[in-house]
């Protein structure tokens, strides 16, 4: 047998391994790939031989990798949006502005809260008068 087949790889080997596979472009995460790659070795108590990593193992975790951190850019796109304080004024500027005449562009939301707000002013009053 040959020696590829029966020495195993190390962690180390097969992080730059996969790190090296991913392209500039992709900016994978370090520590997504050790995720992975330690979740894998958590399974099995090792790699396998070098033949066995590069055939079983490495495809593996790098579709996995590829996926994770895709979601952890999400997450991060959704964080920023949220703390975009532009963002949050535009948008209630457009779901909450009255109508005006110039414009025929209608709010999203104003009458709905014209009416709710109508509502609770004649009920208030109601109240105060009774």
């Amino acid at each position: 047998m040959a020696w590829y087949q029966e020495q195993g790889i190390t962690f180390k080997e097969a992080e730059k391994t996969i790190m090296d596979s991913f392209h500039d472009k992709e900016k994978m995460s370090k520590w997504i790939v050790k995720q992975c790659l330690q979740d894998e070795y958590d399974t099995y108590n090792s790699f396998g031989s070098y033949r066995g990593f590069y055939t079983l193992v490495a495809p593996g975790v790098m579709k996995t990798a590829k996926r994770r951190n895709d979601i952890a850019k999400r997450k991060r796109a959704i964080q920023t949006l949220r703390r975009a304080t532009p963002l949050i004024v535009w948008m209630n500027h457009i779901l909450y502005k009255p109508p005006t005449n110039q414009t025929n562009r209608k709010s999203l939301r104003y009458k709905e809260l014209k009416e709710h707000y109508e509502q609770q002013t004649y009920k208030r009053f109601k109240l105060n008068y009774n």
